[in-house]
């Protein structure tokens, strides 16, 4: 109780900061996690737990505000959006079976970046000077990382970038139907439209888990759900300039899980293919933070 009273008393910008700081940790044992079911399950078979057990978590959501928030005319964009999930799951949880968590982590910072491309192109919005930077930066740090005509790029290295990419595609689809669709409903759809797509091919390469498996499910499922609910309270407490820097800890973390639960040394070049892609992307974050409390201030004394 003196806890939960301690964090209510922090002001908004330190809550949220905690709040990040949970979501990266929660990240970096969701990877791991995954890392460790492939031992005993395809991907198949962990998309599908993960859209059934995320469809049941929201059932209760869906009885008690009634079928009617469940109503929409968008089902093309969802329907996309289903595709491009279920397919980026199974290429994410393959690359993360067979790369090490913290190169996986990196390149998944990507996200963002071409989430704005998506939406540069397809919504006609303004590609700013700060989103190009963190794209030409992103880009580069993932040459640097991946080193293609240096070091073999292999199968889990497209994986991820599949998967990345498309998940980026996936972001911007679900900012344009958060302005029309019940968020809840935009979440329980992701999880919903998903599960006939993942249940025939998680069905035939069935593995029936162990106790102790179901357990770790359990756990997957969890970590994978709070993640989530960690990163968008964070983001209703304070700016995305002011936790950002937070969220990229789920690097650092990544790695040391990566060493001591699976024995894997991250690559030298990491460090600075990294460093590239988190600039770009929290330049970017910052630039447009910095312009809305500009044009916010310039609204104010006009009136």
């Amino acid at each position: 109780m003196k806890l939960a009273a301690a964090y209510t008393a922090l002001p908004d910008a330190s809550r949220a900061v905690i709040l990040m700081v949970m979501s990266a940790i929660s990240y970096a044992l969701t990877y791991a996690t995954i890392r460790e079911l492939t031992e005993s399950f395809s991907v198949y078979q962990l998309v599908l737990f993960r859209t059934a057990i995320g469809t049941a978590v929201m059932l209760p959501w869906v009885f008690r505000s009634g079928i009617r928030v469940l109503r929409t005319s968008r089902w093309k964009l969802y329907g996309v959006r289903a595709l491009a999930v279920y397919t980026g799951n199974l290429c994410w949880f393959y690359a993360l079976a067979e790369m090490a968590l913290a190169d996986a982590t990196a390149l998944s910072f990507l996200m963002p970046v071409f989430a704005a491309l998506v939406l540069a192109f397809w919504m006609r919005e303004q590609l700013s000077g700060a989103r190009l930077t963190a794209l030409f930066l992103g880009l580069a740090g993932a040459f640097v990382i991946i080193r293609p005509g240096f070091t073999e790029v292999g199968p889990a290295t497209l994986a991820m970038l599949y998967a990345t990419t498309v998940y980026g595609g996936a972001m911007a689809v679900t900012r344009v139907l958060a302005k029309t669709e019940d968020s809840n409903a935009v979440v329980f759809y992701m999880f919903a439209l998903n599960l006939p797509l993942a249940f025939g091919p998680g069905v035939y390469h069935w593995t029936m888990p162990t106790p102790s498996l179901w357990l770790l499910i359990v756990v997957f499922a969890i970590l994978s759900l709070y993640s989530q609910i960690f990163m968008t309270r964070s983001l209703a407490l304070a700016e995305a300039a002011v936790v950002m820097p937070t969220f990229y800890l789920q690097l650092p973390i990544a790695a040391v899980f990566g060493f001591f639960l699976f024995g894997q040394l991250p690559d030298i070049w990491l460090i600075p293919g990294a460093a590239l892609i988190i600039g770009g992307s929290y330049y970017s974050v910052w630039s447009e933070s910095r312009n809305r409390k500009v044009n916010a201030r310039a609204q104010e004394e006009e009136s």
